[in-house]
């Protein structure tokens, strides 16, 4: 039987969601189809159908996604991509992504990004690894502060009812400085506020507390606690920190310092926190922090290369010539003449020798400044051909704020 590709529609969205749960071992319930519906774009929906069923899924979101400068760019967040067991290895997945970038590229998008579930599979199409993030444990009692914070502004824990009044705006606030963020649709926040039992791992419901300074609040941490008591009725709870965000160092500092002093918690977690942590500086015993994974989070894929790499800010002015392979885009695969400066950039075709080849997906790590440059040469995935070239390139794409992304989508 032929297999069709094509959006769905309305009706089709819990079949979509359902399909596209089943790879990862999971029965969609209600709940969590109503999530899914009200953050897809049915118009950016992709099913492959074969008879009746849904076999294969993908989808995009119209995201914006923040780049060094920082400046704000439209992305597509490529989303639900998954194959059904029964169909795998028949170039479905290839079918699906080449149609949303292509979509993307048509509506004027520069470049895509997605979280992805396996490490392996989409360099192939152009991706590259535009933030990492680290897991880390913490031990509380280890951890007074080597400096007291400035302690301006206040710390509140919200309750549950303020929460959608307050977190979003906060968050609204720190994607736009923050590279590597990317915005959060309302549907977004509707599905994180429901918080599912199932997604607690026998942990309490979202706490969150919010920092408050002259105009408000101005960071927030969020964090679910999960209980454990000794035979001898001794407290040895886990305090889960699911993300901290704040836009300056104060808030960031006193946030920490409410989380880190929470009752009864023995151990503090936190599976995505920004490489650059300054936590470890803040604490009189650096090693109260055990960083237990450093891990890829936001990949990048540059689909109109000249409007990415121009969109951006850079710190020095120089220019480099680019000889870019693109595996799937042949019009990108060529030399680029790359001039560029804090106050812009010009990107154009050119006969030149190179100075620097390299894939799309490692530009793409660059220029978020996900890795420098001089990293991916000593791994031979950058190739200088002229002397001093990766240096000047390191110069070129340096970024005064590492990149990191909060969000999973």
């Amino acid at each position: 039987m032929d297999l069709e590709i094509r959006p769905v529609t309305a009706d089709e969205v819990p079949a979509f969601v359902r399909a596209e749960h089943v790879p990862f071992g999971i029965r969609a319930d209600e709940g969590t189809i109503d999530d899914v519906a009200g953050l897809v774009e049915l118009d950016r929906t992709l099913a492959v159908v074969d008879g009746s069923a849904f076999v294969a899924t993908a989808a995009a979101l119209s995201l914006e996604v923040t780049v060094p400068g920082p400046r704000l760019l439209p992305a597509a967040g490529i989303t639900a991509v998954a194959v059904l067991p029964t169909h795998r290895r028949r170039g479905l997945l290839t079918l699906l992504m080449g149609r949303l970038l292509e979509d993307a590229r048509r509506r004027g998008e520069p470049v895509a990004v997605l979280i992805a579930s396996e490490a392996t599979i989409y360099g192939r199409f152009g991706f590259g690894v535009a933030t990492s993030g680290l897991a880390v444990r913490v031990d509380p009692r280890r951890a007074p502060f080597g400096r007291v914070p400035d302690g301006r502004g206040r710390v509140r824990l919200l309750d549950p009812d303020e929460m959608a009044g307050v977190l979003p705006a906060v968050h609204d606030r720190f994607r736009r400085i923050q590279p590597g963020e990317v915005t959060r649709p309302p549907g977004w926040w509707k599905a994180w506020l429901r918080d599912p039992e199932d997604d607690r791992d026998g942990a309490s419901p979202h706490f969150a507390v919010v920092h408050e300074g002259d105009g408000g609040p101005d960071a927030y941490a969020a964090y679910r606690v999960k209980e454990s008591w000794s035979p001898a009725a001794e407290p040895g709870h886990e305090l889960r920190v699911e993300e901290v965000i704040a836009s300056e160092p104060e808030a960031e500092a006193a946030l920490w310092r409410y989380v880190l002093d929470v009752d009864l918690v023995r151990t503090v977690t936190a599976a995505n926190l920004p490489p650059d942590l300054p936590l470890r500086w803040l604490l009189g015993d650096p090693r109260a922090v055990a960083v237990e994974a450093l891990h890829d989070r936001l990949w990048v894929r540059l689909l109109d290369l000249p409007a990415a790499l121009c969109a951006r800010r850079y710190p020095v002015r120089d220019a480099l010539v680019l000889e870019v392979v693109d595996p799937t885009l042949p019009e990108s695969t060529r030399r680029w003449r790359f001039d560029a400066g804090p106050e812009g950039a010009e990107c154009r075709p050119t006969d030149a020798d190179a100075d620097l080849a390299l894939d799309v997906a490692d530009l793409g790590t660059c220029w978020m400044g996900g890795a420098p440059m001089s990293a991916l040469a000593r791994a031979g995935r950058v190739v200088e051909g002229t002397p001093g070239a990766v240096r000047r390139g390191d110069a070129l794409f340096a970024v005064d704020r590492p990149p990191w992304c909060a969000t999973a989508f």
